[in-house]
């Protein structure tokens, strides 16, 4: 509640939340105060999207409230447009603004959707169904394997697959995806935004529009995702889904492909597509089984031997070191400061008799090479494989899914180095490296 005296302002003025008010100058749309802060200021929400504080000394009516309808319309699906299911996990992109919550609210429904991207709605008819409402850094392996067999379940009936997810882990659960509906025989595209609906600077229609329009015209299938491919608002880059990482907070081209190249792109402009796939020709094959008991451990100058110390008693099946380089940790001893690295090595090597130990790199871009330096060959010798060209959070999603799908570490690290969806290059073009 606002204080008494605001509200009295507002009831005279005839003002209510949603409505477009001028507040000492300052216009734009009142929205609840929330539920914390000084209830003698008034939040506005200005044209920038931004919601701003201030304490009134003149309010005024500028327009009243015409952005909530009062039912949805109902849509018609057409017998000469394509039939794309929008599956929903949550995030920024299945959200709008809602005056009367102080916020953004879940939009699920094909009427919902609709009315947020018009644009896709004149490509497509649009179906959905909600998997989930969370925020993408709440999602659990569990969650992928919720995906996959939803995938499996509808992947005959559509023309293609909209997922919607939050930016902040999208790079995991595509990643997954790839591994577990390997050589899918329809398009599967996920698609977040960086900007929420109800912001002028929003990337989520574009990237719905662009996506849908990929899926529709393209031959395309198997697992992507689809964001803007610059900060403005020209292009969509579609990227395989396991080689695809976020890398700036809040650009909204924050999605980079990690080794290996885009598999499209779509003009916003003119509707131009480029493409640079290969189409999946293998069976098909459902396969959602995990291990989930990985950790993952990041090498930085100042570790001590405790800390391997700690996940030997955690009892990992699996565990992600994210090296330095080519592949290294400090395992080498040169003077009195380093002794404690060859107690580093020793722990390293009794990890490795209980657990497959990956070693992926810091680097992102690159492969792993233990066979040029000598830290390398001795942590090979301790036991410790290579995660070739994956990014650790790639290498962590692989090693959960071989330990799920292998019954015993050999047979686990064997399958971890195979190719199974394009996330393990054999080799790397000049750019690639």
């Amino acid at each position: 509640m606002y204080s008494e005296n605001i509200e009295t302002i507002l009831d005279n003025s005839n003002i209510e939340v949603g409505d477009r008010i001028k507040v000492d100058g300052r216009e734009g749309v009142l929205m609840p105060k929330p539920s914390s802060g000084d209830p003698g200021s008034v939040v506005l929400k200005l044209e920038s999207g931004y919601n701003i504080g201030l304490e009134p000394e003149n309010i005024e009516l500028v327009e009243k409230n015409r952005s909530e309808p009062e039912e949805k319309t109902a849509i018609e699906h057409e017998d000469d447009k394509p039939d794309i299911m929008v599956l929903h996990t949550g995030g920024t992109i299945a959200s709008r603004v809602s005056y009367e919550e102080g916020g953004v609210k879940p939009a699920f429904d094909p009427e919902d959707l609709v009315e947020m991207y018009p644009e896709l709605a004149e490509e497509v008819n649009i179906h959905s169904e909600v998997i989930a409402q969370m925020l993408s850094e709440d999602m659990e392996p569990a969650h992928w394997q919720e995906i996959a067999e939803k995938i499996d379940e509808v992947k005959d009936e559509y023309d293609g697959i909209i997922i919607g997810h939050g930016t902040d882990t999208m790079a995991y659960t595509g990643a997954a995806l790839t591994l577990m509906v390997q050589n899918i025989d329809t398009g599967v595209l996920l698609v977040g935004s960086q900007r929420s609906s109800d912001r002028p600077s929003t990337d989520a229609s574009m990237n719905m529009y662009c996506a849908g329009k990929f899926l529709s015209e393209t031959d395309f299938n198997g697992i992507g995702i689809c964001m803007h491919r610059t900060s403005s608002d020209d292009e969509t880059v579609v990227l395989p889904a396991a080689k695809a990482r976020k890398m700036h907070t809040s650009r909204r081209n924050a999605f980079q492909g990690i080794n290996a190249e885009p598999l499209g792109t779509i003009d916003y402009q003119t509707g131009e597509i480029t493409e640079n796939y290969e189409e999946n020709t293998g069976d098909y094959k459902l396969s959602t089984d995990l291990n989930p008991n990985v950790g993952i451990l990041k090498t930085r100058p100042g570790m001590k031997p405790e800390e391997l110390d700690f996940l030997i008693e955690q009892d990992y099946d699996g565990v992600i070191i994210e090296g330095t380089g080519l592949g290294h940790m400090p395992v080498n001893a040169f003077d009195e400061k380093t002794q404690h690295h060859e107690e580093i090595l020793e722990k390293l090597d009794e990890l490795a008799d209980e657990a497959v130990v990956v070693m992926a790199s810091q680097c992102l871009n690159g492969r792993v090479n233990m066979n040029v330096y000598d830290a390398g060959l001795k942590i090979q010798d301790a036991g410790v494989i290579g995660a070739e060209d994956m990014p650790p959070e790639l290498a962590y999603v692989k090693l959960m899914w071989s330990l799920g799908n292998t019954g015993s570490m050999k047979e686990a690290e064997e399958v971890f180095t195979e190719n199974i969806g394009g996330e393990v290059n054999k080799r790397l073009e000049y750019n690639e490296l």
